[in-house]
């Protein structure tokens, strides 16, 4: 069977996260092989299922983590009539990777959203080790239903705590050379700049100016360090607060264009299929409240 795309996590376009209980006992989980944009954790609570990652299957149980990357095939089965439950987070990586990048965390965030697409992260029984885990993702799932103020800032946390769970016991080793927080930190002037100008027209040779580099030595270590080229980058952030935009008020996809600083409809739809691998027009507009 073919691999389908998953549609994206529209719920909230300031917080791209959903969180949800499956229960193989109300609704039988045959899943399909699929990828999607997102990064997906499965928390088992309750029985066994087949997981398959790329073209690997390997049984689940309870209290076992999977971590699932953005664009990684990957399904869940189970069998009928069997009391399984598990837990399900996703969120764009947008969520704890902010555009411009705080140095001090990068290192190890990096290393969780530039994981190998072939790397399995399967946690078995997590309870064993660290009651934390369940009650982190408990935590996380109590606070999305709630949504008290600052659930947000929980969730984010959350999901941190559970990243330093992985490096401390070597499930993600942290590759990043040890100066990299220092080369990060060249740049932060230019992040918070593109932070508040997004909008506007960037030229490479003034963002140089702005950390006192070389034009053409400007050009590489921006790529070495970010892995996107400069224009990447801006139509990276470009596309990113668009979609925010598109997610959140019902305004035309041509203005939404003009708004994040593209100067025609043409150029954005096709950077943001490039960025997005799905065309603006396939978010869903908000719905107004009828009067």
């Amino acid at each position: 069977m073919q691999p389908y795309k998953e549609n994206p996590i529209l719920s909230e376009a300031s917080f791209p996260v959903e969180v949800f209980l499956t229960n193989n006992l109300k609704n039988h989980i045959k899943g399909a092989p699929h990828w999607h944009d997102f990064i997906e954790i499965i928390y088992m609570l309750e029985g066994t299922a087949t997981q398959q990652i790329n073209d690997r299957y390997f049984q689940v149980r309870k209290n076992d983590i999977v971590i699932v990357n953005s664009g990684v095939v990957h399904d869940v089965k189970c069998i009928e009539g069997e009391d399984t439950r598990y837990l399900v987070i996703k969120f764009l990586p947008e969520v704890i990777n902010s555009n411009y990048a705080n140095t001090f965390e990068s290192k190890y965030i990096m290393t969780f959203l530039n994981s190998q697409h072939h790397q399995i992260y399967h946690i078995e029984d997590t309870l064993k080790n660290s009651r934390d885990i369940f009650n982190l993702m408990m935590g996380i799932y109590q606070e999305y239903l709630k949504k008290e103020t600052g659930y947000e800032i929980v969730i984010k946390g959350h999901i941190y705590h559970l990243i330093a769970y992985l490096l401390r016991n070597n499930i993600l080793r942290a590759y990043q050379p040890v100066d990299l927080e220092k080369k990060l930190k060249k740049l932060d002037t230019l992040f918070k700049y593109i932070e508040n100008n997004f909008f506007e027209e960037i030229p490479l040779e003034k963002a140089a100016k702005m950390v006192n580099m070389n034009y053409h030595y400007f050009s590489k270590y921006f790529k070495k360090i970010t892995g996107k080229n400069f224009k990447e980058y801006i139509d990276y952030v470009r596309v990113c607060e668009a979609e925010k935009l598109l997610l959140s008020e019902d305004i035309p996809i041509t203005q939404v264009a003009y708004d994040v600083g593209f100067s025609n409809v043409c150029s954005f739809n096709r950077v943001f299929k490039r960025v997005r691998n799905y065309p603006p027009s396939s978010i869903k507009k908000p719905k107004t409240a009828k009067k």
